[in-house]
C-alpha cells in the first residue's frame, strides 16, 4: 500500500511528459508568411508603375498634340497668304491715316462700291479674322492652355493681338455694324488676354454713327445696289460690253 503514492506520482509525471511532447510536436499557427508580403509588395509596385506609365503616355500625347497645333498655327501665320493680308491692311491704313473719314469708312465705301481694292482689302480682313478665330477656338477647347505663359506669349502674342485690335478689328466691326450685326467677341477675347486697349475699336458705334450711304447694307440692299449698277452700266455700254460685264464681282465678293 505505501508504494501506491510513488507509483501514482511517477505515472503522472510520465503522462505529463508524454502530453508535453505531443503539444510540442504540433505546428504552431502564425500570421502570413514572408512570401505573401513579397507578393503583395510586388503587386502594389506593378500597379503603381502601370499608373505612372499611363500618366506619362497621356501627358506625352497631350504635349505632342499641343506642339503640333503650335507648329501649324505658326506655319499658317508665316504663309504668303497671311503675310500678304497683313501688308495689304497696313498699307491701306497708312495711306488713309490722315483722311477726314476714318479708314474703316473709306474701306466700306470701296467694299460696297465693288472697287477691286475694296475687295482685296476685304479678303485680307477675312483671312486675318479667320486665323485669330482659329487660335481662339484652340484655346476654348483646351488644345492650347490659356494658363501656360509659354503658349500665351507666342500664340498669338501681344504684338499680333495689338495688330488685330488696332487695325483688323475696326475693319471687321464696321462691316458687321453696317449689315446690322454685332461685333465679334474674338477681338475682346484677345484684348483681355493681353490687356490691349481698345483705342481704335468701333464696337461702341451704331448704324447711326456711320455715314448715311453706308447704313443698312444688308444683303438685299447690296443686291439692289448691284442690280442698279448693272442697269446703269448696260445703258452706257454696247452689247459686247454688256456680255463682258455679266461676270459681276458680287459673286466673288460675298
Amino acid at each position: 500500500m505505501p508504494m501506491d503514492g510513488p507509483l501514482r506520482d511517477s505515472q503522472s509525471e510520465a503522462e505529463a511528459a508524454v502530453a508535453s511532447r505531443k503539444s510540442s510536436s504540433k505546428p504552431q499557427r502564425s500570421g502570413p508568411g514572408f512570401d505573401v508580403y513579397v507578393s503583395l509588395t510586388c503587386t502594389v509596385l506593378m500597379l503603381a508603375i502601370t499608373a505612372w506609365y499611363y500618366w506619362q503616355m497621356v501627358a506625352m500625347t497631350d504635349q505632342m498634340q499641343k506642339s503640333s497645333i503650335f507648329a501649324n498655327v505658326h506655319t499658317e501665320y508665316a504663309s504668303s497668304d497671311i503675310l500678304d493680308a497683313i501688308e495689304t491692311i497696313e498699307d491701306f491704313v497708312e495711306e488713309h491715316s490722315l483722311d477726314q473719314d476714318p479708314y474703316y469708312v473709306t474701306f466700306l465705301r470701296l467694299k460696297y462700291s465693288h472697287d477691286p481694292r475694296g475687295r482685296q482689302l476685304d479678303h485680307a480682313r477675312r483671312k486675318m479674322v479667320s486665323w485669330f478665330m482659329k487660335v481662339r477656338y484652340f484655346y476654348d477647347l483646351g488644345y492650347l492652355p490659356v494658363t501656360d505663359p509659354s503658349y500665351v506669349e507666342k500664340i498669338p502674342g501681344k504684338d499680333r493681338a495689338r495688330f488685330l485690335s488696332e487695325l483688323v478689328g475696326p475693319l471687321d466691326d464696321a462691316v458687321r455694324l453696317s449689315t446690322g450685326r454685332t461685333p465679334r467677341s474674338v477681338f475682346e477675347f484677345f484684348r483681355e488676354m493681353y490687356s490691349v486697349p481698345s483705342e481704335n475699336a468701333v464696337s461702341h458705334l451704331t448704324l447711326e454713327d456711320l455715314p448715311p450711304d453706308l447704313r443698312n447694307m444688308s444683303l438685299t440692299a447690296i443686291r439692289q445696289g448691284v442690280a442698279s449698277s448693272s442697269r446703269q452700266q448696260r445703258q452706257r455700254t454696247s452689247a459686247p460690253s454688256i456680255q463682258g460685264h455679266s461676270s459681276s464681282p458680287y459673286d466673288e465678293e460675298l
